[in-house]
This record gives structure tokens, C-alpha cells and sequence, in this order.
């Protein structure tokens, strides 16, 4: 169904990375959701008037907020395809992530609203009229949310937006919360308890819960979170399969929104070869990066002496150094400055970026361990983190 959906309204359906067909995904899940979820509001409401069920009531309210979701995903989609301008020279993109965390804020407000009311019926409880009537519009409304969860994480995982993901939770949450209602209405005839606003308040804190985690997982990378791991892996090894490379470090990686990514990196290279080839050949990484990845890079060329032996013995035996003080600490830019009385080690020294160690305390450390090793020896290091 989706399959069939998507190649029939969107024809470059597959060109996930172009800003239009992003669009086009995004407004067609939205407007469908928006008429799925209205179907599910008029049912379920009017359900809870017939039954009198403050769970049911507040099922169809919250799919009424879904509703208010849909609409601000379906601006979002437009907004964040406006091309860049001259106050948002990198485009609207992150307009997707500030519309899930919108999402995030109807949610946790819906359930706040709903667990006062469910608390308020449990305080004063009201008699609720059961109806085979309604238990086969919520399970036709708990269908509907199957299948409209089901298209937004599908669409969702193919464009990589966090708005539609982010909606398609809000549908499974929705799931749960009408299959609590169901079993309360079932229940109702069999015990003798306020069981409607029992499960309103276990549904309403659920919605909040999930409205929290949603709010959580929009706002990373709009801070700024790290990049994926193996999307680093698969650069890194792009990068050294050039015959140019010799060593990749001082990646960066900027998320502007889904497609619009920038990134820059350090790039060694053998310092003896014709600076104007090897700069044609770091061109050729940067055009690839970017039909392969979609990510615009900056590499910077690092020459490298490759071909001195003490500036290699002496740089592996730095390395050895800063291993032994931690496996997980590394250099680069290492050169050297020889004189009469003493030779200067110029390198520095990558950290993970969950380092917390005192940088003056890594620094004495290295001089004292490398002074020790040879006492000609100086250490003119610079100590950094990792950004990935």
C-alpha cells in the first residue's frame, strides 16, 4: 500500500536526498494523516458522549491534537524546502526538528489535560454505558492508527525525518492508549470499580512519557549530536581509498537538516609530491563526498614527511607514549625542529570527545615520559577532542 501510494503522487519517488521530493513525501503523509486522524476524532468522541467515557473522550481528544501535529508537519515540510537565503544561508532544514519538538509539546500537553480529567472521574466517578457499537468503532479506529503509524515511519525512514518519525510514534502511542480504552469499556460490566479513570490515568501518563521521549530525540540534533558512527566509518574509508590520503583527521560533521549537511576534515598527504596534483586529487574527494554522502566538504591538506626516518621512529615512539597513557589517545601533525642542543616534537593529541581528564595533567605527563625517553627531546603539543 504504501509502495503504490508514494510511486503513483510522488514520480522521482526514490530521489530521497532532493529537497521537492522531500516535500512531496512529507505533505502527502501529512494530509493523509490529517483525514484519518479526523475520521478517528468524530468517532471516538462521539463515542465518549453516547458511553460517558472519560477514557474514550480523551482518546479522541488527543487525536484531535494529532490533527493539529499533522498541520504543523505539513508548514514544516513547506517551510523547510524555501530555498537558502541570505539570512539562512544553509537552508530551513532544521524547520523539520523544530516541528517534531512542536509535536512533542501538543502530546505532553494533551496528556497533562487528560490526566487531570481521568483523576477528576476517578475522584468523582460517573457510570459508563457499554455498547458493542463503540467497541467496534475503537477497533476500527485502533486499525486506522496501525496503519497510519505504519506509513509515517515508512515514509519517515525514507526521507530520515525526525517529524514523521516522530508522528509515526505519536500513532503507536495512540494504539495503546484506544486498546486501554477497549479493555476499560470491556471491563466496565465486570468490575465493580472506576476502571475508566484507571486507565485514563495509566493512558495519560503513557502519552506523556512518550511526548517527553519524542521532545528528547528532536532536541539533540538541534544542540548538535554526534554523527553516526558508521556513517563516520564509511567517510573515513571513502577518504583513504584516494591514493592521496595518508591519514584523516579534525573531522567535523554540521547537521543544518535532513540533506543539508556540511563537513570538514584534515587530510595528510606525502608533503614531497606536486602540491598542484595533489590538490587536484583532494578536489576529487570533496566532488565524490558529495555525490556519494550528499555532504558538502572542506578538506584541508596536511603534508607529511614520509620519507625522513627519524621524524617516522620518532613520531611512532610519541605515539607508544601516549597509548600507554590511554589506548584510546592518539597524535597527528606530528614534525619536528632540529637544533645544536635540542629537537622540537610539534604534533598534536587527540582525545575522545567524554575525555574529562585535565589537559595540563595529559601535557606533563607526555613531557615528562618523552623527556625521559631521550633528554634532548621538547614536546611543543597542542591537546584537542574529538568531534565524532
Amino acid at each position: 500500500m504504501f509502495d503504490k501510494l508514494i510511486k503513483v503522487f510522488i514520480k522521482d519517488y526514490q530521489n530521497t536526498e532532493d529537497v521537492k521530493v522531500r516535500e512531496k513525501y512529507g505533505v502527502i503523509t501529512s494530509i493523509l494523516s490529517i483525514v484519518l486522524n479526523l475520521v478517528s476524532v468524530i468517532f471516538k468522541v462521539s463515542c465518549g458522549m453516547i458511553t460517558g467515557s472519560v477514557a474514550i473522550t480523551a482518546d479522541g481528544l488527543n487525536n484531535l491534537s494529532d490533527m493539529g501535529s499533522n498541520l504543523a508537519t505539513l508548514f514544516g515540510f513547506k517551510l523547510a524546502s524555501k530555498h537558502p537565503d541570505s539570512e539562512h544561508p544553509y537552508g530551513h532544514g532544521r524547520i523539520e526538528y523544530i516541528v517534531a519538538m512542536i509535536i512533542s509539546f501538543i502530546i505532553i500537553y494533551v496528556g497533562i489535560s487528560s490526566l487531570f480529567e481521568a483523576i477528576d472521574k476517578l475522584i468523582h466517578p460517573e457510570e459508563v454505558t457499554f455498547s458493542y457499537i463503540v467497541v467496534i468503532i475503537l477497533i476500527f479506529s485502533i486499525i486506522i492508527k496501525i496503519f497510519m503509524g505504519y506509513f509515517n515511519m515508512q515514509a519517515g525512514k525514507m526521507i530520515d525525518s525526525e517529524a514523521l518519525k516522530a508522528a509515526a510514534l505519536d500513532s503507536r502511542n495512540d494504539v495503546i492508549a484506544t486498546s486501554a480504552t477497549l479493555i476499560s469499556l470491556l471491563l466496565v460490566p465486570l468490575i465493580d470499580l472506576p476502571i475508566d479513570a484507571i486507565i485514563g490515568i495509566i493512558v495519560s501518563i503513557f502519552v506523556i512519557k512518550s511526548g517527553i521521549e519524542i521532545f528528547k530525540s528532536t532536541l539533540d540534533p538541534l544542540l548538535g549530536q554526534a554523527p553516526d558512527k558508521e556513517l563516520i566509518k564509511e567517510i573515513e574509508k571513502f577518504v583513504m581509498e584516494s591514493p592521496v590520503a595518508l591519514g584523516i583527521h579534525d573531522l567535523m560533521l554540521h547537521d543544518y537538516g535532513p540533506g543539508r549537511r556540511f563537513m570538514t576534515l584534515h587530510v595528510e598527504v606525502d608533503s614531497s609530491k606536486d602540491i598542484m596534483e595533489t590538490h587536484d586529487a583532494i578536489d576529487i574527494i570533496e566532488k565524490d563526498i558529495l555525490k556519494h554522502f550528499n555532504i558538502l566538504a572542506t578538506i584541508h591538506m596536511d603534508p607529511i614527511d614520509i620519507n625522513d626516518d627519524r621524524v617516522q621512529k620518532l613520531k611512532e615512539v610519541v605515539r607508544k607514549i601516549v597509548k600507554e597513557i590511554n589506548e584510546s589517545y592518539d597524535i597527528h601533525d606530528f614534525r619536528i625542529v632540529s637544533g645544536p642542543t635540542h629537537t622540537n616534537l610539534i604534533f598534536d593529541v587527540l582525545l575522545p570527545i567524554s575525555d574529562t581528564v585535565d589537559h595540563e595533567v595529559i601535557r606533563k605527563e607526555i613531557e615528562k615520559r618523552v623527556h625521559a625517553h631521550d633528554s634532548s627531546l621538547y614536546c611543543v603539543m597542542e591537546i584537542e577532542h574529538s568531534y565524532v
